[in-house]
């Protein structure tokens, strides 16, 4: 009961947001996490992170970026 509310919910506050504003939303958004992943890789932060998050954080953010580059390419 309570998921199909949620379901509900989030499906209604999609269509009201246009597909071009979601991938702006995508595009700053892994533009900063592949921004953070890449200095936690590269040492130059202060967050205490590892290598492995860095590189894991510079992977979601490109595919965060290449998402709506390939669906604005089509």
């Amino acid at each position: 009961m309570l998921d199909e509310i949620f379901d509900v919910v989030i499906d209604e506050v999609a269509k009201l947001v246009p597909d071009v504003v979601w991938g702006a939303i995508f595009l700053v958004t892994g533009a900063l996490v592949t921004m953070t992943g890449v200095t936690m890789v590269l040492g130059m932060t202060t967050l205490n992170g590892s290598v492995r998050l860095g590189g894991l954080l510079t992977a979601v953010g490109v595919l965060l970026i290449a998402g709506p580059l390939v669906t604005w390419y089509r």
